[in-house]
């Protein structure tokens, strides 16, 4: 729940319009706001615009900070230097538009970010692919040779709540292997583990 100084921090600092917001799904920021009300307020609104918070900075795609700030290669943004009050969809959106990585690469298919589009570079072949499916690949490739419990890929991808079930993190790695795997039943780069799946991080060359 917000404090009060937390409630102010929102009217001064936004103009007091607290509106539906976008869902941003994809994005993982890393705030570094000297302000802990300030912190406390941004990080409640992004929170509602889907965008996720994460504490480990390489974890994340972008940076939002208060000068004096770490050195880092992330794309950042510093708040300080916008023009205040602002619309908080403003602020969606410059950090929706800094300069992130729109295509990852892994085993031999590409996959864009933005529009979704997993490409198989062995045979030129493209596909849509789905948000979730999106988001678990992404995930996968960014913890690579990791095992990663179901728990976890719910939390991280489904926003884990108590009626979560693993049937729906299964029937999305089925999926995921009908499109990658050459014999989805005989998987060679999404594998189970113990407590769930994990991703080969050695590329498979191409022939």
């Amino acid at each position: 729940m917000k404090t009060l100084n937390a409630k102010l921090t929102l009217e001064i600092i936004f103009g007091g319009h607290v509106i539906l917001m976008p869902h941003l799904n994809m994005l993982k920021i890393y705030l570094q706001i000297h302000d802990l009300t300030l912190q406390e307020a941004i990080e409640e609104l992004l929170a509602q615009a889907g965008v996720c918070v994460k504490r480990e900075r390489d974890e994340c795609d972008g940076v939002l900070y208060t000068p004096p700030a770490c050195p880092t290669s992330l794309p950042s943004l510093n708040f300080l230097t916008l023009v205040q009050p602002m619309r908080f969809l403003d602020l969606l959106s410059l950090l929706e538009n800094l300069p992130y990585s729109q295509e990852i690469a892994f085993f031999h298919f590409t996959l864009d970010l933005r529009e979704k589009v997993l490409k198989n570079l062995q045979t030129q072949q493209e596909q849509r692919i789905t948000e979730k499916e999106c988001q678990l690949l992404r995930f996968f490739h960014q913890n690579k040779g990791k095992e990663l419990s179901k728990e976890t890929l719910l939390k991280e991808i489904w926003a884990y709540h108590p009626e979560a079930e693993t049937h729906t993190l299964e029937t999305h790695i089925y999926r995921l292997r009908q499109k990658l795997e050459e014999d989805p039943n005989r998987p060679q780069f999404l594998l189970n583990c113990k407590e769930g799946y994990w991703m080969k991080d050695v590329p498979i060359p191409l022939t």
